[in-house]
């Protein structure tokens, strides 16, 4: 119960309500009838937005993740299975995906999945900045900043190496804010007497965060809603 008590506090999950609001309103109308989310791992927002009434199909290149959606009742394919079927979308979600591909490649996975997109239809973005626990996930290869993106999928042939071919406008924003944490110390990986004094630092962070309303935090990360022009 500790524990739970202990995560519960210095969680702070406003990203998932800010991509199920960028992504409900991102259709072109009241609420989008067809979304995809691209690398949807294990559906935790996927199963997040059909709780709000938003047709979701998740794809995603593990096919054993695939299959655990499929017999948890979610739509889910493989991206061989999404390859052979046709038809757009209203609304493309990328939620912590791009931040694991170098710049040309991910200029080609964007695109491919932009081809699927309706002009009109949105982008939705959420991906992590650099921070001092950036690279705890082992794929994790480079953060990307909104401007970075429409100087590549934005139409005023900004001076890049290259562009894509479907053209996106920003549309929304929203910066991520989380508590302060010291994450480079041996007992955040080395269970020890000094785990539970970094532990009690967590907590006093992330009080402060909550009553100071996110201004004692750091910005790490951001939420996109990109509208495709052409």
């Amino acid at each position: 119960m500790l524990k739970r008590a202990y995560r519960a506090l210095i969680s702070f999950d406003r990203e998932q309500l800010t991509v199920a609001a960028f992504v409900g309103g991102g259709g072109g109308g009241s609420s989008p009838h067809k979304v995809l989310d691209v690398g949807c791992g294990y559906g935790r927002n996927a199963k997040f937005l059909r709780s709000r009434g938003i047709n979701v199909t998740g794809v995603e290149i593990n096919p054993e993740i695939v299959r655990a959606n499929v017999v948890a009742g979610l739509p889910c394919m493989t991206v061989d299975e999404f390859a052979r079927t046709s038809g757009n979308y209203n609304v493309l979600l990328m939620s912590h995906v791009i931040e694991h591909f170098p710049p040309r490649d991910l200029l080609h996975f964007v695109d491919g999945y932009l081809d699927r997109l309706e002009v009109g239809g949105s982008l939705v973005i959420a991906t992590p900045l650099m921070s001092s626990n950036f690279y705890d996930d082992f794929d994790h290869v480079r953060p990307y900043q909104p401007m970075g993106l429409q100087m590549v999928f934005g139409g005023d042939r900004a001076q890049v190496q290259y562009y894509a071919r479907n053209k996106l406008a920003l549309r929304d924003l929203w910066f991520r804010r989380s508590p302060w944490r010291l994450h480079h110390h041996r007992a955040r990986c080395l269970l020890g007497p000094m785990t539970r004094v970094l532990q009690a630092t967590d907590v006093a962070a992330a009080i402060a965060f909550r009553a100071s309303g996110g201004l004692l935090g750091r910005v790490d990360g951001w939420v996109g809603r990109f509208e495709k022009i052409a």
